[in-house]
């Protein structure tokens, strides 16, 4: 990621998105659905229904994500500092906190959109009319949907690298190897240890009158009540599932597909 300006690292993300969206789109309703206690299908209409705005989210969030943690990586590499470990972890998680301004209300109208079948553009309109695009419509989860990402994100783009560094410096692991372990340390730890707040956002957003869940505090508090910290991670399996692929695919995007973006935008090697 170090080696493209920001315009090449976020249409790398983007390239990352649509790949893993795709493939991965029902492991992403399984867990939604589990997480509103909604019945179990492998129906593809409702495994895909809300793809398109799946995707939004996924290309533009992932283009956020990678341009804001490849920019932090390589200015400090550029002033001829050498990169100290804790700063992949900081620029990834501070990659993953803005890309949540952009996420949280898009998944706002995917996760209704799953709930009344209706196309994005009907789901947006309904909810900004009915509810606003303040913290009581559009807006609304945006709390947990940032302190989720700052930790995901911090797993996929920070951790990753690290766990797969250390395992061929140390181990002498193929990269390959390396590289799958890592994904799977950084995925499964991104994705457990951020899995309560994305329960709480996916609650909120999912209950936009708040006949069950209210704010922030309050829907954690219900959730507790419900079942305790388990009620908290229900539907992390599917969940982990969907992050520890994804971490995967990104981690190999980025080892792999730098080379063929530069040959693209600036002609090098050709």
């Amino acid at each position: 990621m170090e080696t493209l300006n920001d315009a090449e690292n976020a249409a790398l993300g983007a390239s990352v998105a649509v790949l893993e969206g795709v493939l991965l789109q029902p492991t992403l309703y399984w867990k939604n659905a589990m997480q509103q206690a909604l019945p179990f299908t492998i129906d593809p209409r409702k495994l895909y229904r809300g793809l398109f705005a799946s995707l939004l989210n996924e290309a533009g969030q992932m283009s956020i994500q990678f341009g804001i943690t490849g920019g932090v990586k390589r200015r400090v590499r550029s002033d001829g500092a050498s990169e100290p470990r804790w700063l992949s972890l900081a620029a990834a998680s501070a990659g993953g906190m803005a890309a949540a301004l952009f996420a949280s209300p898009v998944e706002l109208v995917m996760i209704q959109q799953q709930r009344s079948g209706e196309s994005a553009h009907t789901t947006l309109r309904a909810v900004t009319h009915a509810h606003g695009v303040g913290a009581r419509g559009l807006c609304r989860g945006l709390g947990p949907a940032v302190l989720r990402d700052a930790v995901y994100v911090g797993g996929m783009l920070g951790l990753t690298p690290l766990v797969q560094a250390m395992l061929a410096e140390r181990y002498e692991a193929s990269a390959g190897v390396a590289g799958f372990w890592a994904s799977v340390v950084g995925g499964v730890a991104g994705g457990v240890l951020s899995h309560p707040f994305d329960v709480v956002k996916t609650c909120m957003q999912g209950d936009l009158g708040c006949a069950r869940y209210g704010s922030f505090t309050a829907t954690t508090a219900r959730l507790l009540a419900e079942g305790g910290f388990a009620r908290l991670l229900h539907g992390v399996t599917w969940r982990t599932i969907n992050i520890t692929a994804t971490v995967y695919i990104a981690n190999e995007c980025c080892c792999k597909l730098p080379p063929y973006i530069r040959r693209l935008t600036r002609g090098e090697g050709s």
